[in-house]
């Protein structure tokens, strides 16, 4: 099974998922023209689904890649309203992004999870690219490249890449330790409401007549209950998330141990009326609109030690799942393939899928790791919020030095709310493919400094002070050394280029923590 469209210089990479992450990767690779095959256990033929939001930092890499926001039904971001769960009354000032595309290159955008996906499909397909739906993966070879599908079929690439999200069983393989998701203390219940029924009704329009799209989030926070709401699908549909630690009638002697891991698990009216208990009346009539009510519970997980193990990468969710905060969960996937795009793009044509990765692909493959994993881990550790109170202070110190662990590059001023000016110039400025060629760039510097410098060496020793080189069939062949008196020399120029390299290594590691 290999993908159509391939050109000469390309390897065969095998997508494991067809979620965002796949897909963007799926166009990214075969914009530098590797052949590229996804394997997707859905068959797509009922697709759900809540809203996605999408910041410029990744908006940016979309637009680059011809996604077409108004098709996909986005709907700009324009402020961020924050009333009291009860009375309604401002609770912080309101946020104003009308100007994000002059300040982050392109706009915030809200979009439909099912219209943004079908898109990136689309854009996937017509690149090239070939989706195998219906093709569940059981397990993969990290070493070999080999794909086990359902129903004892196999497949072997050049590269996989596991992107089939937060509940990927390989990434364990990668890392070589299983680091469980777990709790984040959080619930959330999701409905989705159509936006003439708020408009139409004399109790429940004011919230949203005559005002610019954006968040809407109510809370109450001494209860721990906040609801956030925006817009989607050309303003037609209001996406409604209430995040509470309880789980109304789900709940049992032992709530702490109960999880829900599937998106879709039905809740009941009567569940979300529970959670919004407190809430001012007019927003409980306006959630209770909503068809059906779904529930699940918020995991989270340590950040991984590494991404890239053989012949295989994790990405998206399968490598760093994120909480809501900071809107940045689907954003660091789609600039996780972006930066594929970028460390992949001369990588030399397949010599065979049986074959080892060649020493550059396994080269670009470190160096890709070496460039996201400090700020994805930066990322993830970011998006578990902060409670206000007493213990804030303290808190926002844990937070960083758990952060610095992974990441020494510039950090928000600690204890920057979310969408604050601050937390927006971290996330929105960065641009994953403009760091990552200054990154990748400077790695070829000090590979060629490295050779210099090797040569520098050899150069130094005297020509009958090198061990002999021995001939063969005019061929020279690896050096003999025949005596204790060469060995020793040798051992001695192994020494100072291994100084070298460990000079090296350190300054790889600044470099690598300052472009991150």
């Amino acid at each position: 099974m290999a993908a159509n469209g391939s050109s000469p210089g390309s390897i065969q990479v095998g997508i494991v998922g067809a979620g965002v992450a796949g897909l963007a990767a799926a166009i990214a690779l075969r914009r530098i023209g590797h052949d590229v095959e996804v394997f997707e256990r859905s068959e797509f033929r009922n697709e759900n689904g809540a809203a996605v939001s999408i910041p410029p930092n990744g908006g940016r890499i979309l637009k680059r890649w011809g996604f077409d926001s108004q098709k996909s039904g986005g709907i700009e971001n324009i402020q961020v309203r924050r009333p009291k769960g009860d009375t309604l009354e401002p609770m912080a000032p309101t946020l104003n992004f009308s100007n994000v595309e002059q300040l982050y290159g392109d706009k915030w955008y809200f979009y439909h999870r099912v219209d943004m996906h079908k898109h990136l499909r689309e854009l996937a397909e017509a690149a090239g690219a070939v989706i195998r739906l219906g093709q569940r993966v059981d397990d993969v070879e990290i070493e070999t490249g080999i794909i086990h599908l359902k129903g004892g079929a196999t497949v072997q690439k050049d590269l996989v890449i596991v992107a089939d999200g937060q509940h990927d069983r390989i990434n364990s393989k990668v890392t070589g330790v299983e680091i469980p998701m777990k709790r984040s203390g959080q619930t959330a219940y999701r409905c989705l409401i159509p936006m003439k029924d708020i408009l139409a009704d004399e109790e429940t329009k004011f919230f949203f007549e005559n005002q610019p799209p954006g968040f809407w989030a109510p809370a109450l926070p001494a209860k721990g209950v906040m609801a956030v709401t925006y817009p989607c699908r050309n303003n037609e549909i209001l996406n409604v998330l209430a995040v509470h630690r309880k789980l109304g009638q789900h709940a049992g002697s032992k709530e702490e141990d109960i999880v829900i891991d599937d998106w879709n698990f039905p809740a009941t009216h009567e569940d979300l009326e529970k959670v919004l208990d407190g809430f001012h009346p007019a927003v409980k009539k306006m959630f209770l609109k909503s068809p059906e009510v779904k529930v699940y519970t918020q995991m989270k997980r340590e950040p991984l030690s590494r991404m890239t193990r053989g012949k295989t990468l994790l990405i998206g969710d399968a490598s760093h799942p994120m909480l809501l905060t900071h809107a940045q969960g689907v954003s660091s996937s789609i600039e996780d393939a972006a930066a594929l795009e970028v460390f992949l793009a001369d990588i030399p044509a397949s010599k065979g899928v049986a074959e080892g990765p060649s020493d550059k692909l396994a080269q670009r493959l470190a160096e890709f790791e070496a460039f996201r994993l400090p700020r994805l881990s930066a990322t993830q550790i970011l998006t578990d919020p902060v409670v206000p109170g007493p213990q804030a202070a303290a808190n926002y110190a844990k937070q960083e030095a758990e952060i610095r662990k992974y990441y020494a590059g510039p950090l928000p001023p600690t204890g920057s709310m979310p969408h604050s000016p601050p937390i927006c110039q971290f996330f929105f400025a960065y641009d994953v493919r403009k760091e990552a060629l200054q990154a990748l760039e400077e790695a070829k510097d000090s590979l060629r400094q490295r050779a210099t410098s090797i040569a520098t060496v050899m150069a130094s020793v005297p020509e009958d002070q090198l061990p002999p080189v021995k001939n063969v069939n005019g061929q020279p062949q690896t050096p003999v050394v025949e005596s204790s008196a060469e060995r020793k020399r040798v051992s001695l120029l192994e020494k100072k280029v291994n100084d070298l390299e460990s000079k090296l290594a350190a300054l790889m590691s600044k470099v690598e923590g300052g472009s991150s």
